[in-house]
């Protein structure tokens, strides 16, 4: 699997399957993309190599740890949040894929959160929170 921003200045390749991918429904994925919901995936640092420049932004996520936000530095597009609430995990956008139908969809996140516009008419897996998937990686 790989993507790349719009501009192609930042681009990643996968070497190893995502560790969870689905639909984020938080406050902060709701405001980044301006959208009810956002795909995702999870996967180790290790586990994907990335090229091109990004910049940087941090805010407090919804755990109450910082997130860092990497942008491409040309087109601004979204690409990957490094959570500090993870140990060696990031969260990179579906959307950035190059072939969308890489993407695979396993459940629902934070829909505690779900604007209640939106409705999830899927037989997905809906959790109220995180992935319990990620929980062996929550940072001590």
């Amino acid at each position: 699997m790989h993507g790349a921003c719009r501009c192609g200045q930042v681009r990643y390749q996968l070497k190893s399957l995502p560790l969870y991918s689905g639909y984020c429904h938080c406050h902060a994925c709701q405001k980044r993309n301006s959208s009810p919901c956002v795909s995702l995936f999870l996967i180790q640092k290790k586990e994907i190599d990335f090229s091109g420049k990004t910049s940087c932004f941090s805010i407090i996520g919804g755990s109450g740890k910082e997130m860092i936000e990497h942008r491409c530095q040309d087109c601004g597009d979204a690409i990957y949040s490094d959570l500090k609430v993870l140990d060696d995990v990031i969260v990179c956008l579906a959307s950035t894929l190059e072939k969308p139908e890489d993407f695979k969809p396993e459940g629902h996140l934070w829909v505690s959160s779900r604007d209640p516009r939106f409705e999830i008419n899927d037989d997905l897996e809906q959790q109220a929170g995180p992935p319990m998937q990620m929980m062996p990686y929550l940072a001590k």
